[in-house]
């Protein structure tokens, strides 16, 4: 599949017309002409303003006066490759360091504090050549909010009190990712360079890189991240965005008198044009690669032209599109067909920077797959021969061209947070009258050099090879130093590199057909007078229930089309999950040549398994989005499985499995929750042994009980009529009833039940993480609130809401506990629970609970002490929450498709909900956390999940504690009762 973003810099900088020059008090600035800017059809009330300040700082404002949410962006011209060569990781520790106070705002956190307590996320991040920072919050807290954020790049507090503190955050996110094989392979493509190019950097820093010591290393880390800010944060490397609902001259005079003061060097951006690889070295190797997870993969990277700098014609997508594209002719049709491989993507690589790009083909490969690598390699070379002969081909950029434009066109508004980070980003990379074509990677004008020299950068001696396989244990010798990479370099065998070099093309390879799902039809329909502004159901039979809504938001082409095809047999038994998600996955496979063009084409589907049945979702085009519907449905029922794909896809099912025990430690404990907490759900290591003795006739007697009494629940939304949505539910019916499918029987409509934990009792169960060589452990802590209520949620949201940046500041920033810190509310089948997520290398889960019940006693006294107007203010924060906007179709249908899915049909939630919000006093809150919070309420309802890493030692003490120790997983589920199923009539 191709990639869904690309990488690259330059673009250069446009035209500059003043237009006008501006003054606030001593702050001056000139307006850059954006007359010419590209922007998608859909925007007609967005309005953006390109300004320059006087001290170099580049800003696009945009002001919305549809949304209810502002943000914005920073984005510093400087990242890791910068890097000191003694200090790695520095560019990443400032980056952290920045969040800590200012001269303005002294108090530590005070600007994290203020973001989340005022319904906003805030966060940063290093990449190679960029920093970025960005948040987003409630508009009516913006200017507010932004003032804070300035201070960052006008005068930060860099306390050298919080340096032992940071350095520790780093280390622990770095130390999350060590048994990441993404994160592992990353750097070793950084490894196998130049030992003296700043490509070959470890980017993100630990413990020992940052770690202060005058004395034995000369080196103290405040001072040099003091040297590295001063020297690299210049207003004219920086770019703004900011993006909300007020008028221009508003966000004008914010930006400018804010941000004027920001100093400037008047400096250039680091450049690295130097190659990263010396040929004789680091070209036409290959390496051999144990990787963390059990899988096999071959991997292919090429240095090419920097694709920024052509970013008009878009050579990398047009590569991509052909090399990742999965119909007939293609090399993954080609490898499936083979049994070798089993998924394969084509892109620029996330090491690709300004001066460089870097191509990545990756193809995950089947056990029979890894024992054919050179013939995997061969076909690889043979359709890029085949591309070669066949020469550039217009008429495949004009289709990516129709493409792009057409998703540009009709795009959906993105959360303002995200928007304004790419926009910043991207400010550094386009003129601004492509900015967003740029982003949005729209191919603009047609150029067969600049596409042919990617294709001629991709030879046989320019090839960086890499083989990840869990076979190369014990036969290599190498270690990368940071992430403990075992691994081995060589040169391609010679008698294989001319193979390669003469293998020709091959007739099983081709380019694809002409795409004939692109849609030419964007006519919207006549809404009825009396339209409703939720679903509502407007067909019902014996066998389905159709909920329909038309689009009233959005006014774009599109559609959505939820189905939920509920059968007693698909969760029956751990053997029959197994067979309804390995059925999903054939079903999907057997149809991807045909799928494949109307996902390209902005026609997205799924299919996977439920514990009810089989949901399938469709999105995109209304034009023909019914018919990939009727298609998908006819091929589901028509379905014949085939030996040879049940038999790879079977093992690739067993190896996703399998590697679900390298999951984080914190993935680890929600899932255990969720085995605890439900009242039916098989465990995986159920579904292991069920695959050891699955036979494939086991399988086609299953398939033949599947679908022979089912329900229909469909939910369509978007452009699309009653005429039309009522039609193709009866076609539906009609296919069904040809295929001898019945409805099913009330009696047998599936429960979702929960498991209701006893009141005034505290449960413990504790598990060591899957990987032996996990340095993390984890907990997840979780307070069963109970059945949905409009009132007892409010004041949950509302609770969740105010702790959730208090515990972050205690438990991980003065605590130190780990990186991984998280408050959050969680449902599951309508039962409310309040989940605390940690993580930590550092501290023993056991520790960690104990820590978290010091912080729930200490937050009773803030909230006993809260004054009344911070209790108004953080109701009306969650308020404006609780009331955004939606933002896209997709967005809505979520929400509506959780109501009927759940039975609870509550399509005006939030609405009430805020009813109730406006209602609530301090006492009621406090009230709240006595009932569900405090050691000794008979409401009190704690399960403690421990994930106990292999390397961590016992905690100090006896180890006692008051709570239930649960060792038998099914024992504890038959001793328990379960909470009766919600229902909408509950809440009223």
């Amino acid at each position: 599949m191709p990639p869904n973003a690309a990488g690259g810099a330059g673009g250069g900088e446009e035209g500059e017309v003043s237009v006008r020059e501006g003054c606030y008090d001593d702050a001056t600035f000139e307006e850059i002409s954006l007359e010419a800017m590209a922007r998608p059809r859909n925007e007609k009330s967005v309005e953006y303003r390109h300004i320059r300040l006087k001290n170099g700082l580049r800003a696009m404002l945009i002001s919305d006066p549809e949304t209810d949410k502002s943000a914005a962006a920073v984005d510093v011209r400087v990242g890791f490759l910068s890097d000191p060569a003694d200090l790695p990781g520095l560019a990443h520790f400032t980056e952290h360091m920045l969040f800590y106070s200012s001269e303005k705002y002294p108090e530590e956190d005070e600007y994290s504090k203020f973001i989340s307590e005022h319904g906003g996320f805030c966060n940063a991040f290093t990449s190679t050549e960029d920093t970025n920072y960005h948040f987003d919050v409630n508009s009516g807290d913006f200017e507010a909010a932004l003032d804070r954020f300035a201070q960052f790049f006008v005068a930060p507090l860099i306390s050298k009190d919080g340096v032992g503190r940071e350095i520790k955050a780093v280390n622990s996110e770095n130390s999350k990712n060590l048994n990441n094989d993404v994160w592992r392979n990353m750097q070793l493509w950084r490894h196998l360079a130049k030992k003296d190019h700043p490509f070959h950097k470890f980017g993100t820093g630990n413990l020992e890189t940052l770690k202060s010591d005058p004395e034995a290393k000369g080196i103290d880390t405040h001072e040099e991240m003091l040297k590295f800010y001063s020297a690299n944060y210049s207003a004219n490397l920086m770019t703004l965005a900011v993006y909300s609902k007020f008028p221009m001259d508003d966000l004008e005079r914010m930006v400018v008198t804010k941000f004027n003061k920001v100093k400037t060097l008047g400096k250039e951006a680091n450049v690295f044009d130097d190659t990263p690889f010396d040929p004789r070295e680091h070209q036409c190797k290959l390496a051999k690669v144990v990787p963390i997870r059990n899988v096999h993969a071959l991997d292919f990277q090429w240095l090419t032209p920097p694709d920024g700098k052509v970013y008009r014609h878009m050579p990398m997508d047009y590569m991509s599109h052909l090399i990742g594209h999965e119909g007939d002719g293609s090399i993954l049709k080609r490898l499936k067909d083979l049994k070798w491989a089993t998924s394969l993507s084509a892109g620029p690589s996330p090491e690709s920077y300004s001066s460089h790009s870097l191509f990545l083909i990756s193809i995950e490969l089947t056990d029979e797959g890894n024992s054919h690598v050179p013939e995997v390699s061969k076909i690889v070379f043979q359709y890029l021969n085949m591309l070669r002969d066949e020469g550039i081909q217009p008429w495949i950029f004009e289709e990516l061209k129709s493409i792009g434009e057409t998703k540009f066109n009709f795009r959906d508004k993105q959360n303002a947070g995200y928007y304004t980070r790419e926009l910043a980003s991207g400010m550094h990379l386009y003129p601004c009258k492509d900015l967003l074509l740029g982003l949005h990677h729209v191919p603009q004008e047609y150029n067969e050099d600049t596409i042919q020299a990617v294709l001629d950068c991709m030879t046989v001696d320019k090839v960086r090879m890499m083989w990840l396989s869990k076979t190369h244990k014990g036969k290599v010798t190498d270690v990368e130093p940071w992430y403990g990479t075992e691994f081995g370099m060589d040169s391609l065998e010679e008698s294989l590199v001319e193979d390669l070099r003469t293998c020709g093309r091959s007739e099983h390879l081709r380019l694809p057909y002409q795409n004939q799902f692109i849609p030419t039809n964007f006519d919207l329909i006549e809404k009825e007078d009396s339209v409703k502004e939720v679903p509502e159901m407007i067909y019902e039979s014996e066998m389905s229930e159709l909920w329909y809504k038309p689009d009233t938001l959005f006014g774009t082409p599109k559609g959505q089309v939820y189905l939920s095809v509920i059968s007693p047999e698909c969760y029956c038994s751990p053997e029959a999950a197994v067979c309804t998600n390995l059925y999903t996955k054939m079903l999907v496979d057997s149809m991807n040549e045909v799928t494949y063009y109307a996902e390209v084409a902005g026609l997205g589907y799924s299919i996977q398994s439920t514990t009810v049945g089989i949901q399938l979702v469709f999105a995109g085009y209304s034009h023909k989005l019914l018919d990939l519907v009727e298609e998908v449905i006819k091929r589901l029922l028509a379905f014949k499985p085939k030996l040879e794909r049940y038999e790879v896809l079977k093992e690739l099912m067993q190896k996703d499995f399998e590697n679900t025990r390298f999951d984080q430690p914190y993935q680890q404990a929600i899932y255990a929750t969720s085995i605890l907490c439900l009242q039916k759900k098989w465990h995986i290591k159920e579904y292991l042994e069920v695959l050891k003795h699955l036979t494939f006739q086991d399988f086609e007697v299953f398939l033949g009980r599947i679908m022979q009494r089912v329900s229909n629940q469909v939910m369509i939304l978007g452009n699309l009529t009653k005429t039309q949505c009522v039609g193709f539910v009866k076609t539906m019916e009609g296919i069904l009833g040809s295929n001898g499918t019945r409805a099913i029987f009330g009696s047998q409509f599936p429960e979702k039940r929960v498991v209701q934990l006893e009141g005034g009792r505290d449960y413990v169960y504790s598990q060591p993480v899957g990987n032996e060589e996990e340095e993390n452990g984890a907990v997840n802590i979780m307070f069963q609130i109970g059945r949905d209520s409009f009132k007892r949620n409010t004041l949950m949201q509302l609770w969740v809401q105010i702790a959730e940046r208090a515990a972050f500041h205690t438990l991980r920033s003065v605590e130190q506990i780990g990186y991984i810190v998280c408050v959050m509310g969680w449902d599951s089948h309508q039962v409310k629970n309040v989940y605390f997520i940690l993580q930590s290398s550092s501290h023993h889960p056991s520790s960690i609970d104990a820590s978290v019940e010091k912080f729930l006693v200490s937050f009773k006294t803030r909230l006993a002490e809260m004054e009344e107007k911070e209790f108004e203010d953080q109701k009306s924060s969650l308020e404006q929450v609780k009331l955004e906007k939606l933002k896209s179709l997709g967005q809505e249908s979520k929400r509506y498709w959780k109501e009927i899915d759940e039975s609870a049909f509550s399509f005006k939630r939030q609405e009430l909900e805020v009813e109730e919000l406006k209602k609530l006093t301090r006492e009621e809150l406090l009230e709240f956390h006595q009932t569900y919070f405090e050691v000794g309420s008979a409401n009190r309802r704690k399960l403690s999940i421990h994930m106990v890493s292999h390397k961590m030692p016992n905690p100090e003490g006896d180890g006692k504690s008051d709570a239930a120790v649960i060792e038998d997983v099914h024992k504890f589920k038959r001793t328990m009762h379960v909470i009766p199923c919600a229902f909408a009539a509950d809440n009223r």
